[in-house]
């Protein structure tokens, strides 16, 4: 897994993998604004586009606060040229107690082969809109 991220970072430079300007916009669309949506969406880092080998991979960074507080990889799905990846954050329990370190979380989602043409991946968590970023597949 580690020998994967200098790799990431070395096609980014070079430019092998097409991503947008807009890749680093964060667009955050809270359904009802409240205190633990706004924390979850602090909660997130990064997310990076990979093709290894022809198919296409997202990496998804988190970062929480206590291994108490727990992210949870719902799901993907892929409609024309959207995808979206779906993810579930709970919050520590009022009474537990918990160490206070942080507790760095990723997940590497698989999306395969993929057309030609550009595409868009939105990144929810608990139904909001973290993170929504294009590519290009040529």
């Amino acid at each position: 897994m580690r020998a994967i991220v200098p790799i990431v970072l070395a096609m980014l430079l070079m430019g092998c993998i097409g991503i947008n300007e807009k890749s680093n916009e964060t667009t955050i669309v809270p359904t009802t604004p409240n205190e633990t949506t706004s924390k979850f969406i602090s909660y997130f880092k990064q997310a990076v586009v990979m093709k290894i080998d022809g198919k296409y991979k997202v990496m998804v960074f988190f970062e929480l606060p206590t291994p108490c507080h727990k992210i949870k990889f719902e799901g993907m799905k892929i409609q024309d040229n959207t995808i979206t990846i779906d993810f579930r954050y709970t919050p520590p329990k009022p009474d537990e107690k918990c160490i206070q370190v942080l507790q760095k979380f990723n997940e590497t989602v698989n999306i395969g082969r993929l057309d030609k043409g550009n595409y868009k991946i939105t990144i929810r968590v608990n139904g909001v809109v973290v993170k929504e970023m294009s590519f290009d597949v040529r």
